[in-house]
């Protein structure tokens, strides 16, 4: 799957990983993306990585396998508020 990862994601404009429990090299995988990738230790890195770049009718995956500390709810919350601030 490791070596799958960076081709699966070539269509993506900016790619996002959070690599905090993972343990395999995430930047080796994701290396042929240069800098449309970023890799995160931590969640709220990431997540805060997202709302800086995110703009008014983008589009977000959020893929896992699992909860994923909860980033789907933290970032609809972040995202309402600045909908509703604006």
């Amino acid at each position: 799957m490791k070596a799958e990862l960076a081709p699966s994601l070539q269509g993506a404009d900016r790619v996002f990983c959070y690599a905090g429990s993972v343990s395999w090299n995430v930047a080796e995988a994701l290396a042929a993306l240069g800098e449309r990738a970023s890799i995160h230790a931590e969640l709220q890195s990431l997540v805060d990585d997202v709302l800086a770049c995110v703009h008014a009718g983008d589009r977000v995956l959020v893929m896992s396998n699992g909860g994923f500390g909860g980033i789907h709810a933290r970032l609809l919350d972040c995202l309402a508020s600045r909908a509703t601030a604006s």
